[in-house]
């Protein structure tokens, strides 16, 4: 391999932003720095397909697959990656567990306040308030806990992402270890940092259901977590967590919290179900408990993002693929790629600058291919030695998916393309709260009848969350039910494992009445237009 990344530290140091910001430009390709200067397009408006509702933030519908308006989750597809170190905004994933705060609180971000417990001298600072305390800037992967979740047999709920999932950025912003010092330190016996996202939440439900509030270990917070207010040299758009939000080099994106809030030293892990029970990895039907791992550094992975023929056939002959490999906040060694299904393995290449641990790193695979059907899969092993598995570690909800064999690239030479999956988009919902509703009367059978109470019964209510017309329901934290018209195996998937930050009801309601309250949903809007 060539240009192999050097092993220097991989605390970010404390810089102007002017002068970091020229040097990362300067080591980035003329085309990467283009992306960076151009990335954002926050007064584009972005015309969905047929007529559907556009996108937040000026977003190609054309670049993303749309699993859900609400909350907002977009998939970048394989194609639309570019083959720059740097993922553009305009290419960026976007997960959200609950729905956006409006575009107010990135108008006047200056503004912003966020209150700062477990130290010393407890207070709130703006935003403003927070730049004269200090500035880094650090490069680092964003990626999905569930990336890879399209792969498992077993029907995960969730988003079924493929590798769209993440996406690697620059990201500038206050160290938490200079806030912490400056407000005397984290008081005694503090063990984790936890972070609380500013979205509103709904009256009548217990906080700690829906709240996203998440802890990471206290050790890692001091070592190199950031306040971001600025993504690829830009302000923090509000698809991405503005107008601030808590970066975690080498951990996954649920730790990442946006629309920051609060952020606190405790001597516990949050209360919150997305942290007691949600994003745990939990053997396939067992339920989550605060006793298994929790979904913190991302292990080592990698994959081929292109050229995959998405879109035309690939030329017979000598092809130049390229792809991404990284490792929590540590380095990769070493890249390998296979044509036979991992029989035989062989070195790739490194490509473009490295910019930091926590990136990827890029690489490209020069081969010749003849016409016919291919399948081309890679493996990385990182600096401690680490070597990306062949299978995925099988799990309730789909998570940490880094087998090679099922990252694999899918090619067609010489005639068209067809991909080996496709993420499955979800109905245009909207994004804006629905219009008033009132109950409709619906024929139901008994099964139906006994589930029509349990949804607004069950606790925490389903209609507090999801708009149903059979219930006069008008929730907009879930999607609008009449119009995503789920099938009765996804509803008791989702029932049973939970999504996001809607919890478990599997303790909470027998298996009779969740298939009861399933076969209600169905029934309620199999006649929905």
């Amino acid at each position: 391999m060539s240009s192999k990344p050097s092993d220097s530290p991989s605390l970010p140091p404390i810089v102007e932003p002017t002068t970091r910001r020229s040097f990362m430009l300067g080591a980035l390709s003329a085309g990467g720095a283009l992306a960076l200067r151009s990335s954002l397009a926050q007064g584009a408006v972005s015309e969905g397909p047929n007529g559907a509702s556009p996108l937040p933030g000026g977003l190609d519908p054309k670049l993303f697959a749309l699993h859900s308006r609400v909350p907002l989750t977009l998939e970048t597809l394989r194609s639309s990656f570019g083959m720059g170190v740097v993922t553009p905004v305009s290419r960026f994933f976007v997960r959200n567990n609950l729905p956006m705060p409006t575009e107010q609180i990135v108008a006047d971000p200056e503004t912003w306040t966020l209150e700062v417990e477990g130290v010393r001298a407890a207070r709130s600072m703006t935003l403003a308030e927070l730049k004269t305390l200090g500035v880094a800037t650090l490069s680092t992967v964003i990626q999905c806990s569930g990336n890879g979740r399209a792969f498992f047999e077993h029907g995960p709920s969730g988003s079924p992402w493929q590798v769209g999932a993440s996406g690697c950025a620059i990201w500038t912003g206050l160290p938490v270890r200079l806030l912490i010092e400056a407000l005397g330190g984290p008081v005694s016996r503090a063990r984790f940092l936890t972070g609380t996202g500013g979205e509103k939440l709904p009256e009548g439900i217990d906080p700690l259901d829906l709240m996203v509030e998440r802890s990471v270990p206290l050790e890692k917070g001091l070592l190199d977590c950031l306040l971001a207010w600025e993504m690829n040299g830009e302000p923090l758009p509000l698809t991405h967590g503005g107008p601030l939000r808590l970066i975690v080099p080498g951990y996954y994106g649920c730790n990442q919290i946006k629309y920051i809030r609060k952020l606190a030293c405790t001597a516990q892990e949050s209360p919150a179900k997305i942290q007691q029970t949600g994003y745990r990895m939990r053997p396939v039907g067992h339920t989550a408990s605060p006793e298994q791992p929790s979904l913190w550094r991302m292990p080592v992975t990698s994959w081929l993002q292109g050229p995959n023929g998405q879109d035309a056939p690939l030329a017979p002959g000598r092809v130049i693929l390229h792809g991404v490999a990284f490792s929590g906040e540590r380095r990769i060694d070493r890249i390998e790629f296979s044509q036979d299904d991992g029989k035989s393995w062989r070195e790739a290449d490194w490509i473009g600058p490295e910019i930091g641990s926590g990136a990827w790193q890029q690489f490209t695979v020069s081969i010749d291919l003849p016409a016919g059907r291919h399948r081309l899969v890679t493996r990385a092993t990182d600096a401690a030695g680490d070597t990306q598995p062949a299978e995925r570690i099988e799990n309730e909800r789909g998570y940490g998916n880094t087998a090679w064999t099922d990252l694999a690239l899918a090619v067609v030479v010489g005639q068209a393309n067809q991909r080996s999956k496709k993420p499955v988009a979800a109905p245009d919902l909207s994004q804006s709260a629905p219009p008033p509703q009132t109950a409709a009367p619906i024929d139901l059978s008994p099964q139906g009848e006994a589930g029509q109470a349990l949804f607004l019964e069950a606790e925490p209510s389903c209609g507090a969350c999801h708009s149903l017309a059979a219930t006069g329901s008008q929730g907009t934290l879930g999607p609008n039910l009449d119009q995503l018209k789920p099938d009765e195996a996804r509803i008791i998937g989702a029932l049973n494992q939970g999504v996001g930050v809607m919890p478990s009801y599997r303790e909470r309601l027998s298996p009779e009445q969740i298939r009861d309250l399933a076969r209600f949903v169905v029934e309620a809007t199999a006649k929905k237009p």
